[in-house]
C-alpha cells in the first residue's frame, strides 16, 4: 500500500502544500517526514510569504493509523510522536503565515496540524475530532496543549476525553475557525485569505506573527515585552531602508 506523498506547488508569494494519501490522507511516519522536508523548502523560499496546508481529494487528514503504531517498540514510537510534534511546531513557528484549508475531517494528528496553522478556513460540513482516548491513546502531536489554547480549557477537555466531533460552525463560534465556506471552496477561500495577507507590509506581518506565537510559550506579562521589542526592531529596520 502506498504511504502517499506531499505535493508542493509554489505561485509566489503563495505556496500550496497538499497531503496526498487517498482516500483519507492518513498520516504515517513516512508522510510526516515528507511534510517536514516540504516545510523546510517553504521556509527556505524567499519568494513565499504565505503557505496553505490542505488535503487532496476532499478531506484534510484522518490522522495517524494508531493500530499500525501499536506494532512499534517504545523507542520508535517515541520518535514518531516527536516527529509529529516537531512538524506541528515548525508550522506554528514558521516565518511564513500558514493557512489550513479543511474539507471533510481533520482528525487526531490531522487536527493538530490544522491547529498549528495561523489561520483556518473550513468547509461548512467539515468536522474536527480528537479520537485518541477512545482508542486507548492520548493526543501526541502536541494536541493536549494546542487544543487547550485553541478551544479553551473546558471545550478542550470535552473534545479530548469524549472524542465528540466539533462542527465547522461550532469551531467558528469557539474561535479556532476563521472562515466557514461552502463545501469544496476551502482551498480557494484560503488562497484568497493568504493572498490578502501576503500583500500587506511584510516586516510588520512577520513581526506580528512572532509576537502572537512566541507569547504562547511565555507567561502572559512577557507578551508585552515581546511587543515592545519587535516594535523597536521594526522601527530600526525601517530607518535602515531596504
Amino acid at each position: 500500500m502506498s504511504e502517499g506523498t506531499v505535493r508542493l506547488a509554489v505561485e509566489a508569494p503563495i505556496a500550496k502544500v497538499l497531503l496526498d494519501a487517498p482516500p483519507e490522507n492518513r498520516l504515517t511516519p513516512a508522510l510526516v517526514a515528507a511534510l517536514a522536508s516540504t516545510i523546510s523548502r517553504v521556509d527556505g523560499s524567499a519568494d513565499v510569504r504565505a503557505a496553505i496546508l490542505s488535503g487532496w481529494g476532499g478531506t484534510f487528514s484522518s490522522g495517524m493509523d494508531l493500530r499500525a503504531l501499536e506494532a512499534l517498540e517504545p523507542k520508535p514510537l517515541l520518535l514518531a510522536a516527536q516527529l509529529g510534534q516537531d512538524v506541528a511546531w515548525r508550522i506554528e513557528h514558521s516565518e511564513k503565515v500558514w493557512v489550513a484549508a479543511v474539507e471533510g475531517v481533520a482528525r487526531g494528528g490531522g487536527l493538530d496540524l490544522a491547529l498549528a496553522c495561523d489561520l483556518l478556513v473550513a468547509a461548512d460540513d467539515a468536522r474536527f475530532e480528537s479520537p485518541e482516548v477512545g482508542e486507548g491513546w492520548i493526543p501526541f502531536f502536541g494536541g493536549t496543549q494546542r487544543l487547550r489554547h485553541a478551544l479553551g480549557k473546558a471545550r478542550a477537555r470535552e473534545a479530548i476525553l469524549t472524542g465528540a466531533p466539533i462542527s465547522a460552525r461550532d469551531g467558528h463560534a469557539i474561535g479556532f475557525v476563521n472562515r466557514v465556506v461552502p463545501r469544496g471552496r476551502a482551498l480557494s477561500a484560503s488562497e484568497s485569505l493568504a493572498g490578502e495577507i501576503a500583500k500587506r507590509p511584510w516586516p510588520a506581518v512577520r513581526a506580528a506573527k512572532k509576537v502572537l506565537v512566541e507569547q504562547l510559550d511565555k507567561p502572559y506579562r512577557n507578551g508585552f515585552l515581546l511587543e515592545a521589542q519587535y516594535l523597536a526592531q521594526l522601527v530600526v529596520d525601517r530607518k535602515k531602508g531596504p
